[in-house]
Order: C-alpha cells, then structure tokens, then sequence
C-alpha cells in the first residue's frame, strides 16, 4: 500500500518521530489499511460486512481507539501488526462499550437526583441556614454562574423558573439550573463547613468526570492495559470497600484499580449504593447492570477468550457489580 495511503509516521532529520499529515481515506481503503498495515483480519465479519458497518453504524477513527487493547508483534514478518485481532472483536468492545455508556448515563443521573434530594433534606433540617445564605456564599467563590443562570432564561426548558426567582435564588430553586459541577460546588460550599460532612462531595466529582465522558459519547474501555494509575488519584472509601469482596485479592484489586475506567466505574457504584435512597430505583438500576454484566456483554465471550487482559478485567468489575447488586436485589 502506498505510503501517502498508510500515513505512516515519517522521522525528521532531527530524529523526532512526528506525524506526516493523514489524508482522508474511504472505507474500503480504511478496511485495506487494517488489514495490510494492521494485520486486522476479517474472518469472522467479512470484508464486506466490515465496510457496511463503517457506513452505517460506526467509523474507523472511533474503533480503531480499541486496538490498545491488544498486543503488536516485535519481530517477524509480523512486525508492527496487531496480535490475534478481527475486526469483529473491534466491532464487539465498540458495541459493549455503548451498552456501558448508555447505563452510567442512567446510573449518573439518579446519582445527581438523590443528591439533591440529600442536600434539601439537609438544608431543610439545619437551623443556621434559611436556604439562601448558602446560595450567596455559594456566588461569592463561583462568580460566573449567576450570569450563566441568567443566559439560560433564554434558551433552556427553566425559562420561566430563572425569570421568576432570578433576583433572589434560593438552595431549592437553583439546584434546578445549575450544571452537574457547579451542584457539586454548590453542595461542596455546604457540606465543607461540617465537622463530620456526610457527603464526600470529591467522590461525586469522579462520576462527573465520567458522566462527562459517556455523555460526550467517549471510548471507555479502549484502554483496559493501562493499569498505572497515572492521571487520577485512588478513591479511598471505595477501595476500601472493595477490598472486603471475596474472590479479589489485593494484588487483582491494586492492578485493576490502576486502570482510569474500572477505578472511576467502581466510584461510580459506590456512590450509587450509598446516596440512592429509593430501595426501588437500585434494584431497577442494577437489575439491568446486572443483565449487561452477566448476559450481553459475555454474549461472544469466545472473542475474547485469549485475551486474558480482557477477561480478568471482566471478572473483577463483575465480581464488584455483584457485590453491589447482592444490597439491592
């Protein structure tokens, strides 16, 4: 294949790898170059089906994001190509990947509703506070977001809310404006003058990080390998809790924790267990976890079988869904 085709990466007199810029290429040259360059195969998804789920379904630039998660040949004739990898178990991880998404989206937002419910119970019950103090206290450190409210009586469905209470805001009327974030400041600005504050308001900043990323349609697990837990802090409360899990040895879990997903996931869990209050929103939420856990996502297992990368990542999240869905179901 001609190189202006496979893009590849052209080394400088200076001895700086750098990329050459890509040109476009359509979807039977994209198929070409995984399998020529890559050493994608296409035996179990054909050539041609491969082409029509480009087309129809998804795009190569997304998909190809899950190659990390396999091995590249060193030597051989092989060299610089991809170990053992369709396009199918591609296709399958891109698949799987959506299905995670759509359910921490859904996770995410009961998270944000019982939330808020806790604050106002908390507002509600607290002698010293009337419920707007909070909220100038609040405006003093987060000086734009009266502004952004103000904007939002002009283009959003709480049009009629902003112009009525916009002059005095109270804790119950701006928790239906404000972002994800800024209600995590909101309830930070509150819960941090407590001695003993109930709410981790940190651990609630790591599912909005990952909210944000299923929300923005983000790959998720196109990087299980990457166990260095470089970029992000260990969450304590939830590791801890893990560690109580039988059948997870602290070794599995300091590795699998180490991983940016699978560490903010298993936040993600804790702090539904711990801020959901309605016994049957969780069964419905982990009824249908535990559906995907146990019977879509090992549904082509055998895609997978000899990536034991892939599958002990599987059994660990799993074996935390279940611990989780045990409170629940």
């Amino acid at each position: 294949m001609d190189k202006w085709v496979t893009g590849e990466i052209l080394r400088e007199s200076n001895g700086i790898a750098e990329n050459k810029k890509r040109p476009k290429l359509t979807i039977p040259q994209q198929i070409a170059y995984m399998r020529d360059v890559k050493g994608i195969k296409f035996t179990i998804v054909t050539e041609k089906e491969a082409e029509l789920f480009l087309q129809d379904s998804n795009y190569y630039f997304k998909l190809k994001a899950f190659e990390k998660n396999y091995s590249i040949c060193n030597s051989g004739e092989n060299k610089g190509k991809y170990y053992d990898l369709e396009f199918a178990y591609l296709k399958e991880l891109s698949t799987i990947d959506m299905h995670l998404r759509e359910i921490i989206r859904s996770m995410s937002l009961d998270i944000e509703h019982f939330l808020k419910v806790r604050l106002l119970n908390d507002v509600a019950e607290d002698e010293e506070e009337d419920g707007y103090s909070l909220v100038e206290e609040f405006f003093v450190t987060n000086t734009t977001v009266q502004d952004e409210i103000r904007n939002k009586a002009a283009y959003s469905y709480c049009e009629d809310l902003v112009k009525k209470h916009i002059d005095r805001l109270s804790v119950w009327t701006i928790v239906e404006v404000l972002s994800f974030g800024d209600f995590l400041n909101l309830c930070d600005v509150y819960y941090r003058k407590k001695e003993k504050p109930p709410i981790v308001v940190g651990n609630f900043k790591i599912v909005k990080f990952l909210r944000n990323a299923a929300s923005h349609n983000n790959c998720l697990i196109n990087n299980l390998k990457d166990t260095t837990g470089n970029g992000f802090k260990l969450n304590r409360e939830t590791s801890a809790y893990i560690a109580t899990i039988a059948g997870i040895s602290a070794r599995t879990q300091n590795k699998k924790m180490g991983n940016r997903f699978i560490h903010d996931f298993s936040v993600m869990l804790y702090c539904f267990d711990s801020i959901v209050s309605s016994d049957s929103v969780k069964k419905y939420q982990m009824l249908k976890l535990k559906d995907l856990m146990d019977n879509r996502i090992p549904l082509h297992k055998e895609y997978f079988a000899n990536n034991t990368m892939l599958t002990s990542s599987y059994l660990f999240v799993k074996k935390v869904v279940d611990k989780f869905a045990e409170k629940s179901i």
